[in-house]
């Protein structure tokens, strides 16, 4: 996969101690394929959808790598089917929406660093969030974060430590809400109209033509 070096500060990818995401993301129930590279999610709470993909890849990021998935304290949770300790990355994708904020936690065959890319909605390939050296994790805990800071359509996640189990996944759909003008944004605002209509008034009195004067 090919990718660019972070073009926006405002992304975040940090750990997190706080409540999940408006949705869960569940396995489907309407998709139950498994064992296979690409398994399918949900972001309904009955599962029934099947649009959230996850597609399993080995450490060269190139090789297919089978997953499992099933639902695990409500939540999907995916773990290798395709061999001892081979799963090394997986890209999420919501195929039915955009989404702002992304949670999940990992846990680690052996001590690694966790990587998170995306791909954002305004385009412009897969980025890297920082930190660029990742975020280190010790075998075996359970580790929670998430990204957010804009308007994302996949999550990248690797590791250099195989994955035992990516899980607890949650999300915001949606796009991030305009920022509100602060009072002298408005103030400026309104002088500037003010200003252009002025200016329109003026330019038509001059355009008027001049009557003829009958002697």
């Amino acid at each position: 996969m090919g990718l660019a070096s972070p073009a926006f500060a405002a992304v975040q990818f940090q750990s997190y101690n706080g409540p999940d995401l408006a949705t869960k993301i569940k396995a489907s129930t309407t998709n139950t394929v498994n064992d296979v590279q690409t398994v399918y999610g949900s972001t309904l709470l009955n599962g029934g959808s099947a649009d959230v993909t996850f597609t399993g890849l080995r450490s060269d990021g190139t090789t297919a790598n089978a997953i499992h998935i099933t639902d695990g304290a409500g939540f999907a949770s995916i773990t290798d089917a395709g061999g001892p300790n081979e799963l090394y990355q997986l890209v999420i994708d919501v195929t039915s929406a955009d989404f702002n904020q992304y949670m999940f936690s990992i846990q680690l065959v052996n001590d690694g660093n966790v990587f998170v890319y995306y791909a954002l909605a305004s385009g412009g390939g897969w980025q890297q969030a920082t930190p660029l050296a990742g975020i280190f994790q010790a075998a075996n805990a359970n580790n929670t974060y998430v990204l957010s800071g804009d308007v994302f359509t996949q999550i990248w996640i690797r590791s250099d430590s195989p994955i035992k189990e990516f899980k607890q996944n949650s999300i915001t759909l949606g796009s991030v809400p305009a920022p509100i003008p602060e009072p002298a944004t408005w103030a400026m605002m309104l002088l500037g109209f003010g200003g252009i209509g002025f200016a329109l008034r003026r330019g038509r009195r001059r355009s008027k033509p001049t009557l003829m004067q009958i002697a």
